[in-house]
């Protein structure tokens, strides 16, 4: 009898632990059209005004429906991979193929009706960039390969178990960071209404997670970018510099920053050095910027939005503004590293696109 109690309890126990392992996973399958206008962010596109976008999005979904993954912060969340297919009317422009991963926290739900925040992040391949001599007008990329960037809400009803119908609206950026000129940027606001299919939930192995209950994170960052000019398309200069951040989780999914960089970009020696105006001043190229912001954290991936001030710059305004944004997005390899991708914008223009690797410490 007490042989039996002993394997009982064994077997129970690998049960629990054989649970606590897996995950329950539900992927969808979602399809949507879309329509879009071009936003004009500068003088220069001003030839595009009235540029409309259609296109589809294809989303392969990814729920997690097992209790471990909602008692982490009390909220439903999608992940996934994107595919999108955007035209432009005005053929100089061409069209796009933006490939992205996203992540999509439920921030309202009741029953079968549920509003969701997406950010996303990728690669754009688009098909019709600046040429000298075809393409002169199209100062919006100069790029067939460019970054990705996406950021939207959404409406979201139930029909039936594996029906959903939904409304989103997405605010579409791609550029290549100015490591290539010209390059202003293509923004385009789009909407999409679309239908979705789940498919039956899934078994999985757990994986590692990196999910911490400390409060406070310090991140030191070196990171580095080459970039091009658009009064030296041909040449090539490199920007390099340190970031310091300080982040407080605030809940489960959510962070806020504080942090401070200092960067030297060889772009704007260039720049300066051969002005009409600046080249006799011996201006600094360097740049010291503060920056607060937020984060979304989901395990592994954190996405964030930083609005900076350069506390020193002699760079003119006239080639970047004092007030900037960061859109980054960083990979956790562990506890303490990771990389990662940040887009420096001043206004609507993007201005650096950097990777870094980031060394963090939490108390």
């Amino acid at each position: 009898m007490k042989k039996l109690s002993l394997f009982v309890i064994s077997f129970l126990w690998l049960y629990v632990v054989k649970a606590q392992e897996t995950k329950e996973v539900v992927f969808a399958l979602s399809v949507k059209p879309l329509y879009g206008n071009l936003f004009i962010h500068s003088k220069d596109l001003e030839p595009f005004r009235g540029t409309t976008i259609t296109g589809c999005q294809i989303d392969l979904n990814r729920y997690r429906k097992d209790a471990l993954a909602y008692s982490y912060a009390n909220k439903h969340f999608n992940s996934g991979f994107g595919l999108q297919v955007a035209k432009f009317s005005d053929t100089r422009l061409g069209s796009a193929l933006n490939l992205s991963y996203f992540m999509e926290p439920f921030i309202w739900e009741r029953e079968r009706f549920s509003i969701r925040l997406r950010c996303a992040g990728g690669l754009n391949l688009a098909s019709n960039p600046y040429d000298s001599i075809t393409n002169k007008l199209n100062d919006g990329y100069s790029s067939h390969v460019n970054g990705y960037l996406g950021l939207g809400f959404s409406a979201w009803y139930q029909i039936n178990a594996n029906m959903s119908f939904f409304l989103d609206g997405t605010y579409s950026h791609f550029s290549n960071g100015n490591t290539k000129n010209p390059n202003l940027g293509i923004n385009y606001p789009n909407l999409g209404i679309g239908l979705e299919y789940r498919f039956k939930p899934k078994q999985k192995p757990l994986g590692k997670l990196l999910f911490y209950d400390n409060k406070w994170r310090t991140d030191f960052a070196l990171y580095g970018s080459n970039k091009s000019l658009p009064i030296a398309p041909t040449k090539r200069f490199w920007t390099y510099g340190a970031h310091m951040l300080v982040s407080y989780r605030t809940g489960k999914l959510h962070a806020f920053t504080l942090g401070t960089e200092f960067y030297i970009d060889e772009s704007m020696r260039y720049a300066m050095d051969n002005h009409n105006i600046y080249g006799s001043m011996n201006l600094d190229n360097k740049f010291v910027g503060l920056l607060g912001g937020h984060e979304f954290l989901f395990n592994r991936c954190i996405f964030s939005q930083q609005l900076g001030v350069y506390i020193y710059k002699e760079v003119p305004e006239e080639f970047v503004n004092r007030v900037y944004h960061r859109w980054g997005f960083h990979y956790k390899l562990s506890k303490n590293w990771m990389v990662g991708i940040n887009l420096n914008a001043n206004l609507q223009k993007a201005f650096l696109f950097d990777a870094r690797l980031v060394y963090s410490m939490y108390y």
